[in-house]
Formats: C-alpha cells, sequence, structure tokens
C-alpha cells in the first residue's frame, strides 16, 4: 500500500493538494454569515402548532409582518407633562418616514398628542410602545434599525430623565447575533492561544505547536466552506452557535490526533533511521485508533440529522463533517508535514528520540499496577463515586428563557428588566390565539369566541384574555364595533385572536403547562360544541418553548439509543468482540451521567444559575458520550497489544503507563478546547462548555486510568471473546 507519506515527493504532493482543495473551496463556497439563521422557529418542524399559529399571523394579519419589538420607558415617580412630551417625541420617531425597517401603526391622537394611556402600566411607571422589525435578524440593515430605535430611546429618556431601552424578541435576536459574530472570532483566537500554550508545553519544539496549527486552521477553513455549502444546497438551518462549536471541536479532536501521532512516530523512529518507513509503522499501529475514535464522534454526530428539531438536524451532521474532514487531514496531511520537516519539527532538540519522552512516565505505569492488583476494589469504589455523583441530576432545574443567560448590560435584557417593573410578567410576551375560519366570516362564530376566552381565562395560570368580544379584557355585549374588528380580526374576515396574558413567567416551566392546559381547553370546547370548519391554533414565545421542549423530548427518546447502539456497533466493529465494547459503553453512559449530575450541583447550587438550559441535555450526552468512546478505543487497543505480548497484569499496567502521558495531554487539550467556551457572556454556552470539559477531564482521569483497565484486568481474556486471544495473555498472569 502506497502511503502519502511514504516518500519526499508524495508528502509534497499531499500538501499541494490539499492547498488546491483550500484554494477551490473559497471560491465556490458562500460566505458561512449569509446562509445563518437565528430564528427559533426556524429549526421547528412546519407541522408544528406553534410554527403554524406563525404561518396564520404572518399571512393573515400583514400589518403584523416584522418582528415584535418593545421601546420601554420607566419612572419610579410616574410621569410629568415634561417627560409625557419625550414619549410623544419617540412615537413621532417611530412613525417617520426617515426610519426604514420599522413598522408602527399610527396610534390616534387628540388635540395634536397621540392617545398614548394604553401604553402605560396600571401603577403609571412604564410606558411599553410596540413596534416591528422587517428583515432578517442576520441582516445589517435590521440590526441597524434597532440601534437607531435604541439610540433615539435613551437619547430621549437622558433628555427627560428617565429610563430607556428596547426589549422584546426582535431586539433579542438582534443581540444574540451580536453576541455569537462577536464570540465566534473571540472563540478561535482564545482556542488557538490555548492549543499553542499547551503544545509548547508538551514538546517544547516550535515545530510541533506551529505546523500542527497551521493545518488546524486550515481544516477550520474547510470545515466552515464545506458547511456553508451543504446549508447553501441542502436549506438547513445553520446559526452562529454551530460555527462557533465547530472551531472548538476541531481544535480539540485535531490536537488528540497530533499527540497520539507524533508520540507512536518517536516510538518508532527509535527503531528505524528511515523517518518516512517510522512514519508508515506509526500510521500503520495508530491509524486504526484514529479511524476508530473518530468513527464513534462522526456517527453520534450524523444521527442527529434523523432528530426534528432542526438545530439537531444541522449541528450534527455540520459537526460530523468537521471530525471527518480533520481525520482526513490526520491521516494525511499531517505526516506528510511531519515528515517533511524531518527532524526540524522537534528543534531544538537533536535528535528526535532525545527529548522528554512523553510516551512513557512511571506514575502511570504505577497506577495501572495498583488497579491491576486489586481491580474488584478498584471497580466497586469507582463505580460507587460515579453513582453518588448522579444524584444531583434529579433536581435539574430547566431553563427555557433564552434572555436570562444574557450578560446583564445587553440592552434587551435591560430593557426586560424595566418592563418587569411596571408589567405583568404575563404581559411582556402574550400567547396568541388563532380562530380561523378559512370559508366563513370569523364573525359568525363571535359566541364560540367568546365562549372560548371565558374558558381560558377560567384556568388559573391565565391573568386576562383580550379578543374581538372583550377588547379590555372584559366581555363587551354582542355588539362588536369596528375598532375592535380592526384590532383583532384579519382585514379579510376569516381570522380572529386572542391575546392570552399569562399570570406568571412566561418562560418557565409552569408556564408550558398552562400552554398544554390551553391547548386541551380549546380541543374540549370544539368537541362539546360540534364546531366544524374551524382551526383554533395557539402561538407565541411560551408556545413555541412548549412545542420546543416537546420535539426535544421526541428526539432525545429517539436518540439516545440509537447512538448509544450506534457506537456499540463501531466499538464491537474495532475489536472484533462483544464484550470488551460492552463496558466500554458502560464505561462512557456512567461518565456521562456522573457528569451531567456534578454539572447540575455546580450550576444550580455553586453559580446560582436559576435554570440549565433544557437543549443543552442532549448536547452534553452527544459530546461525552461521542468523544469519551475516542480515549477509550486508544487505551483498550493498547492493553490488547501489550497483554498478547507480555500477559494481563503486566500487559494492562505497561499499556496504562505508556498511553497514561499522551491520552492525558490530549485530555487536558480536548477540555482546554471546550472551556474556552465558559468564557463566553452566555449561560446557556457556558454551561455547555463547562459540562463536557468536566466529562472529558472524568473520562481522562477516572475512566480511562482506572475503571476500563480493572474492568480488562477483572475479565481478563474473556474481554476479547469471542475471539479469546493467544494462548500466551490467557496463561501468563504476570
Amino acid at each position: 500500500m502506497n502511503y502519502p507519506y511514504n516518500s519526499t515527493r508524495s508528502a509534497v504532493v499531499t500538501i499541494f493538494v490539499w492547498i488546491g482543495v483550500i484554494v477551490t473551496l473559497a471560491l465556490v463556497a458562500p460566505p458561512i454569515s449569509e446562509v445563518t439563521t437565528n430564528e427559533q422557529e426556524e429549526f421547528l418542524p412546519v407541522g408544528v402548532e406553534s410554527v403554524q399559529a406563525l404561518e396564520i399571523l404572518r399571512n393573515k394579519y400583514p400589518m403584523d409582518d416584522g418582528i415584535p419589538a418593545i421601546a420601554v420607558f420607566h419612572s419610579d415617580d410616574g410621569f410629568d407633562e415634561f417627560e409625557l412630551g419625550g414619549i410623544h417625541d419617540y412615537i413621532k420617531f417611530l412613525g417617520s418616514d426617515d426610519l426604514p425597517g420599522i413598522i408602527f401603526d399610527q396610534i390616534p391622537t387628540l388635540d395634536g398628542y397621540s392617545l398614548i394611556n394604553a401604553f402605560k402600566s396600571s401603577d403609571g411607571s412604564t410606558f411599553a410602545i410596540p413596534f416591528k422589525v422587517t428583515g432578517s435578524p442576520s441582516d445589517p440593515s435590521f440590526s441597524n434599525s434597532i440601534d437607531a430605535a435604541v439610540a433615539q430611546a435613551q437619547l430621549i429618556g437622558g433628555r427627560v430623565q428617565v429610563d430607556a431601552n428596547l426589549t422584546g424578541p426582535a431586539t433579542i435576536l438582534r443581540d444574540a447575533v451580536k453576541i455569537f459574530q462577536s464570540i465566534d472570532l473571540r472563540i478561535t483566537l482564545v482556542t488557538i492561544l490555548v492549543v499553542i500554550v499547551i503544545m509548547f508545553f508538551i514538546y517544547r519544539a516550535p515545530g510541533l505547536v506551529f505546523i500542527p496549527l497551521f493545518i488546524l486552521v486550515s481544516a477550520l477553513m474547510v470545515a466552515r466552506f464545506v458547511a456553508a455549502l451543504v446549508v447553501d444546497l441542502t436549506g438547513l438551518p445553520l446559526n452562529d452557535q454551530v460555527t462557533s462549536i465547530m472551531s472548538v471541536l476541531l481544535f480539540g479532536v485535531g490536537t488528540n490526533y497530533v499527540l497520539f501521532i507524533v508520540a507512536r512516530y518517536r516510538e518508532e523512529i527509535t527503531n528505524s533511521s528511515d523517518r518516512f518507513r517510522a512514519m508508515e509503522s506509526a500510521m500503520r499501529k495508530v491509524g486504526p485508533s484514529i479511524i476508530g475514535s473518530s468513527m464513534t464522534t462522526v456517527v453520534a454526530m450524523f444521527l442527529l440529522i434523523f432528530s426534528t428539531l432542526g438545530s439537531f438536524k444541522t449541528m450534527g451532521p455540520m459537526l460530523a463533517i468537521t471530525v471527518s474532514i480533520m481525520l482526513i487531514v490526520a491521516l494525511t496531511v499531517l505526516p506528510a508535514a511531519i515528515v517533511l520537516m524531518s527532524r526540524l519539527a522537534f528543534w531544538p532538540s537533536r535528535t528526535i528520540a532525545s527529548q522528554q519522552n512523553l510516551v512513557t512516565k512511571p506514575i502511570w505505569e504505577k497506577i495501572g499496577r495498583f488497579v491491576v492488583n486489586r481491580p474488584k476494589t478498584v471497580f466497586l469504589v469507582t463505580t460507587a463515586i460515579l453513582l453518588i455523583a448522579i444524584t444531583p441530576s434529579f433536581r435539574m432545574v430547566p431553563s427555557f428563557n433564552f434572555i436570562d443567560g444574557f450578560p446583564d448590560d445587553v440592552e434587551s435584557k435591560s430593557g426586560y428588566a424595566l418592563l418587569k417593573k411596571g408589567f405583568a410578567p404575563g404581559d411582556l410576551s402574550p400567547t396568541s390565539v388563532f380562530i380561523h375560519t378559512p370559508d366563513h366570516d370569523v364573525i359568525d362564530h363571535s359566541a364560540f369566541i367568546e365562549g372560548l376566552a371565558n374558558a381560558i381565562e377560567d384556568n388559573p395560570g391565565v391573568n386576562y384574555v383580550k379578543g374581538m368580544t372583550r377588547p379590555y379584557g372584559s366581555y363587551i355585549g354582542q355588539q362588536v364595533d369596528e375598532a375592535s374588528l380592526k384590532m383583532f380580526n384579519s382585514p379579510d374576515g376569516t381570522t380572529s385572536r386572542l391575546d392570552v396574558s399569562l399570570m406568571g413567567d412566561p418562560y418557565s416551566e409552569k408556564a408550558l403547562t398552562v400552554i398544554e392546559d390551553i391547548r386541551s381547553i380549546i380541543q374540549f370546547t370544539i368537541n362539546s360544541q360540534s364546531i366544524t370548519g374551524v382551526e383554533v391554533l395557539v402561538g407565541g414565545d411560551t408556545a413555541v418553548q412548549l412545542d420546543t421542549k416537546t420535539v426535544i423530548d421526541e428526539d432525545t427518546r429517539l436518540l439516545a439509543p440509537l447512538i448509544l447502539f450506534a457506537i456499540l456497533c463501531v466499538l464491537i466493529l474495532i475489536q472484533r468482540s462483544f464484550v470488551a465494547p460492552l463496558y466500554l459503553l458502560f464505561s462512557v453512559i456512567i461518565s456521562y451521567a456522573a457528569t451531567f449530575g456534578i454539572s447540575i450541583f455546580i450550576f444550580q447550587d455553586i453559580l446560582n444559575h436559576t435554570g440549565v438550559a433544557y437543549s443543552n441535555g442532549i448536547w452534553i450526552f452527544v459530546f461525552l458520550v461521542a468523544l469519551g468512546a475516542d480515549y477509550n478505543i486508544f487505551v483498550i487497543a493498547r492493553i490488547k497489544e501489550e497483554t498478547e505480548r507480555l500477559g494481563f497484569n503486566e500487559g494492562i499496567a505497561v499499556a496504562v503507563g505508556k498511553t497514561g502521558g499522551v491520552v492525558t495531554s490530549a485530555g487536558i487539550i480536548l477540555a482546554s478546547t471546550f472551556a474556552v467556551l465558559t468564557t463566553l457572556p452566555l449561560r446557556d454556552v457556558f454551561q455547555l462548555g463547562m459540562a463536557v470539559m468536566l466529562g472529558v477531564l472524568i473520562d481522562t482521569f477516572v475512566v480511562r486510568t482506572l475503571l476500563v483497565p480493572s474492568m480488562a484486568a477483572i475479565l481478563k481474556n474473556y474481554s476479547w471473546w469471542p475471539s479469546l486471544g493467544s494462548r500466551k495473555s490467557e496463561t501468563t498472569r504476570h
């Protein structure tokens, strides 16, 4: 077999082919910023009720095109005439023709003054002025419109000495886009810095730091180009969070591959003066483990394409593509670059072998001998500790409020805090119930609509309900005025809207239960009255969160066993046995569960987070199960190699010793790259980074060092069943 690094010529050709791939993709791929979206409903299936309600809103209420925003003005002492004048000035500003991208319904006036009392809180301390912003949150014009509205609100607020800011879905989306766009480069740069520092500490050779680094950066460029092409061709939704995590994952697994390849190359070069032959030998021995470890990650990530939630469906394949590209680079470009640099890569050491040997460390072999001397005790104690660590997960408080994870100084969060001072929590994000009659005038169903409003309002979780029969929250009689019709009914007369204010926080888990109750009430009312030809849909932010949770739960029930089964199949294929793959899978499952429990304890009990981002559960599972299997593959492969040569006890001890340094270094680097996410100003991303970092460290120092070797020592030759291995490993004890 010819390898792309078996001669100078083949290595040079490999490098130039890789450069050609980069240039070609740079020319044909669209900028990744042009294919990203950050609207949550874009990630839900079309048939989900809240998405259908959104379509009704867009199609039947053309004046409601655009994403809602709210300008908030607050004064603890209420508003005098001078301050009210500032509110009127802001309303004139919103309604001016000089503000493109802003849709604002003109307010009736009296004696030249807008009638703004409808926007005032009951205690008179706060004004909430709603408007719409057109365009996509990723477009600069969208952000510019909000920037102009924020600047004017704060200018007027400063002039009349009241607090002023913006909030609402449009502002939240704008802030999310700005944060992710600002942190994408930050993540990449910080990750690069972390890799440089750790790699230099390990190798103390600039060549082994910067050569792999340049290759990793080029692999990231290719991964982003390919991701942009895939999204452009398939239409899958892609958000900025995915691109940020791509950087972290690629640098993490990429530097791991560097460590494994260089470590094995060092072993082989001591036995061969031919650098090309040494690299061929190294890659024959370490290559299958790299491929196997990559396959667990790629398969686990790719299986997310079977999910229903768009963020899973897109992120999974994108990360699978990222790891696949890194695998190709690790098997071809990286070894070619190292052999081309020859001994220069290891400078300032005179010889490769003379450099500090990180392959075998006495401490790791001592730990290996400790484990094989008392394997049952090590297994029971380690398992018991991991099981105890799981218990905090049963106290998890899920969070569905994305804005709660923003920094306090972000405009949408500041505006939200102002809004809560004057308005009930449910008023901040009302739930919309759409009554759609495609073949009739919706006014004909006014009695049904009022009955439905009454039934919904009777729910203890509902504050009030407004609609065409109750424009101010209470029934006005059978005669519906024109103003109410214009406010709540679509221009074509086929649809009417109920605005439902929930009693508590619209982003709480309790609010999600209220939405479920409302949907049940609607279905019961339709069935009990035998209503036909009417479609009733519940929408709004809380309904979107409920539908998102429901879809995540369904995806988890499907994906968790599917991913575990797929990883088991990969392990069986690699090990050509059934027993070792089973206990390797057990090790990654218990490691994940313990990590999740410890993470919940840190987030809720130490850091006092109000909740844990609900979607992070599946992501932590996928990352830790897939990445956790990686190191175990390397360890068990070396255990099998050494036990066949030395017997079980001695072989396990030597295998732990030889893999200890490189796997520990790899684990620290991978954990460090994910730790970069903890420096970001978004709570949800912080939680993901912290949990994966902890999981990698637990897997590196506990599972790989103690749990897996102890199980191998207990089961001995049965690990390789049905192929029982060599007679020497079966009979030799020491």
